[in-house]
């Protein structure tokens, strides 16, 4: 395969520099990110100066600075950590440094673990890699981040890859081949790994006999072994099952704006990622570069150090309520209807009774039983609302795509997930659906306010994300007695004020904070990071109160709102609703 150099960057595209962590890179992530990234000499046409978080972003950093000292200086834990915290270039906010110390202690847990089970290693400085260099010009460089150890005598070599939950990886997966693959093969670096091209590198004293790859989760404090085997089983294995992976991601054209926009030496010619001056309403530039979405900016408005915990992928408490479920299974078996093809619309013969031998969607989802008889009632309500009822003629149907624009002005990169996107006759649809048990008071006078997805959806529209600027915004209502559609014109003038001043007004506060003041209340209840937050407030009972409305602390339902619902209140009824995405990032 040849690989097609992006418009907008120069520099030696022969010099490659892979990452083992980036082959963890699921179906539909950014492919030319990947392999932009795995090139280090590749760089942008127009210079830009990088701006960096004023803050801490990458706490595992302090992590390993802390295990160094304990692995390699004798230095006790608790000390330790205080110094990496102390230390540290950039800030460290109190619920992070209340993580790091918890991760160390993990880490230190299942070590002992791994110790209890009778195998002798000492710790590395150096990590190993694998080079292939012909020239100054075109080298082929493989590394692994975590931690190094071996057996006295360097027979037995093992890699522990980090992660910040639970081990999560799979023996057969292609990082956890090459990681292997490095264990096995690779040589110590005596270089910068990250900035020396070739790497110098120190031969060891003999062969290994003896691979092994572990994970160990450090917030759960528990250690995994993925592989544990002969170097030539383990170099068969990457040969087999893992290289083609790896030349496929370095590889890799064609770009699918997400996540990644932000960090992307290519971002500023992508054709793929749409420029949009203004859509945030911002008259400033902020901190830095960063990611937003309506979920941030609900998280921040409940709590700004949520917001800032979560965003660091701090590992929060996982909750399995039936409402999650619920919206879980509704938006699979919608997302699975509507991307049938030919595409057609949702009839009652797609929603077999739950006691017969054929679920159908649902059981080609292989969905639970009794989930499905919970969501049936709200499906059969869908049936009258389905948007490929419509007249007139459908195109371009894609169901919950991944959007990404860049507003320049803020320096942010937006991101967007509808449940349905269409054009009907040639014109822009954008579909965002909410189920509840009941349908609450919602009205196109106060939509805009109480779902900002669909203030920021008009937004998208009206600046041109999709090309035209006309389109329409719709907002499906699901309970099991009633269903209905509220939409907003986006090329109506009022309604896109008023949808701008409600994404302005969500976003502001958050693009100017360095702080991340904790915010205690009743909703530290349900917050999923506040084990880490030293001022969380200790909140019993099963209901919440949030404005004066009382809500169902595990289900997220409103059971009582004497004066109407704020958009306070909604947004914490959607983040209890809403699963947390387990988007680790793949170190």
């Amino acid at each position: 395969m040849t690989w097609t150099i992006p418009i907008g960057l120069r520099g030696n595209a022969e010099i490659i520099r892979l990452s083992a962590s980036l082959l963890d890179r699921r179906e539909g992530d950014c492919r030319r990110f990947a392999a932009v990234k795995a090139r280090p000499q590749m760089h942008a046409d127009h210079f830009e100066r990088a701006r960096y978080a004023p803050w801490e972003d990458f706490p595992l950093g302090i992590v390993m600075r802390a295990l160094d000292a304990v692995e390699f200086d004798a230095a006790d834990p608790d000390e330790a950590i205080t110094v990496a915290i102390e230390e540290n270039r950039s800030p460290v906010h109190p619920g992070v440094a209340a993580w790091i110390r918890h991760a160390v202690h993990g880490y230190l847990r299942a070590s002992a673990q791994l110790i209890a089970q009778g195998l002798e290693l000492v710790p590395e400085r150096n990590p190993r890699v694998v080079q292939h260099v012909t020239s100054a010009m075109e080298a082929r460089i493989l590394t692994a981040w975590g931690r190094w150890y071996a057996s006295a005598d360097g027979s037995v070599r093992e890699f522990r890859r980090i992660r910040l939950r639970r081990p999560r990886g799979a023996p057969d997966a292609p990082a956890t081949l090459a990681m292997a693959f490095i264990t096995a093969t690779g040589h110590r670096a005596a270089g910068n790994v990250y900035g020396d091209i070739p790497i110098s590198v120190r031969a060891d004293d003999g062969p290994s006999e003896r691979v092994r790859l572990v994970e160990i989760g450090i917030t759960d404090g528990v250690a995994k072994v993925l592989v544990d085997a002969s170097p030539e089983k383990v170099r068969q294995a990457y040969l087999d099952r893992g290289r083609d992976a790896a030349t496929r991601l370095q590889d890799g054209n064609g770009a699918m704006p997400g996540k990644d926009c932000a960090q992307c030496k290519a971002h500023a010619s992508c054709d793929a990622l749409p420029h949009l001056p203004g859509l945030l309403g911002l008259s400033d530039r902020g901190t830095h570069r960063r990611t937003w979405s309506v979920t941030v900016g609900r998280q921040y408005r409940i709590c700004p150090a949520q917001a800032h915990l979560r965003s660091l992928h701090m590992p929060g408490d996982e909750t399995d309520s039936s409402a999650v479920r619920r919206g879980v299974n509704t938006h699979e078996w919608l997302r699975a209807a509507h991307s049938r093809l030919p595409s057609r619309p949702c009839t009652a013969d797609d929603l077999p009774a739950p006691d017969g031998a054929d679920l159908g969607i649902a059981g080609a989802l292989e969905m639970d039983r009794e989930d499905y008889r919970e969501i049936r009632p709200y499906l059969l309500r869908h049936l009258d609302v389905c948007p490929l009822r419509e007249r007139g003629q459908v195109t371009e149907l894609a169901a919950e795509p991944k959007l990404a624009v860049f507003d320049p002005d803020a320096d942010v990169v937006v991101i967007a997930n509808p449940d349905l996107l269409r054009r009907v006759d040639g014109l822009t649809v954008y579909r965002e659906q909410k189920t509840s048990y009941l349908l609450r008071t919602l009205r196109a006078a106060n939509a805009l306010e109480q779902v900002p997805q669909i203030a920021l959806a008009v937004c998208l529209i009206a600046d041109g994300a999709f090309g035209d600027r006309a389109g329409r915004v719709e907002l499906e209502r699901l309970s099991p007695e009633a269903s209905e559609v509220i939409a907003f014109d986006a090329a109506d003038p009022a309604t896109v004020v008023a949808a701008r001043q409600v994404v302005t007004g969500l976003v502001r506060e958050w693009h100017r904070d360095t702080e991340f003041v904790t915010r205690p209340s009743d909703t530290c209840g349900v917050c999923p990071v506040a084990r880490w937050c030293t001022d969380a407030a200790i909140v019993d009972g099963p209901t919440i109160l949030v404005d004066g409305v009382l809500i169902d602390r595990r289900t997220g339902e409103v059971l009582a709102a004497p004066d109407g619902i704020s958009p306070a209140a909604e947004g914490l009824v959607t983040e209890i609703n809403e699963p947390a995405h387990d988007d680790e990032p793949p170190y």
